[in-house]
């Protein structure tokens, strides 16, 4: 683990996980919203959104807030008020390579109930499953 690293333990990554999903559920209520429109505009009615669309369209917005947070300051607003930042262990700028691997294995974390970040415990370097296949760590702001 780099010198740097500031090892952020399951408790404080979740806490700082439910304070941006308010965030997403803002985000994720305008492209629902903007969506709904559009097909209003086109089809002349509004009924609902087709499932897989509707899907499609969560998980791209919110790669999208994720990836414009990482990627300009390395924190998201949840991250901020927890006082941590994400940073490539490379010493490289993050780019879309770091947050796609991440915001993809932190899904299935998500989707495992969090489990996966158990193995910080065990881990010889405390880094997440996330934190090692993207080759990113967090420091203490």
């Amino acid at each position: 683990m780099n010198d740097k690293s500031y090892i952020v333990f399951p408790l404080k990554r979740i806490a700082s996980t439910i304070y941006d999903l308010f965030l997403l559920l803002g985000v994720w209520f305008l492209v629902g919203s903007i969506a709904l429109g559009v097909k209003y505009l086109f089809v002349g009615e509004v009924t609902s959104l087709n499932p897989n669309f509707g899907m499609a369209l969560v998980i791209i917005s919110a790669w999208s807030f994720y990836a414009y947070f990482w990627t300009h300051g390395g924190k998201t607003l949840g991250m901020a008020v927890w006082k941590f930042e994400i940073y490539s262990l490379d010493n490289n700028k993050i780019g879309l390579k770091h947050v796609s691997i991440r915001f993809f294995i932190n899904l299935v974390t998500f989707l495992l109930a969090g489990i996966p970040l158990l193995l910080m415990y065990v881990s010889k370097e405390k880094l997440s499953i996330s934190d090692h296949f993207s080759r990113t760590s967090y420091r203490k702001i």
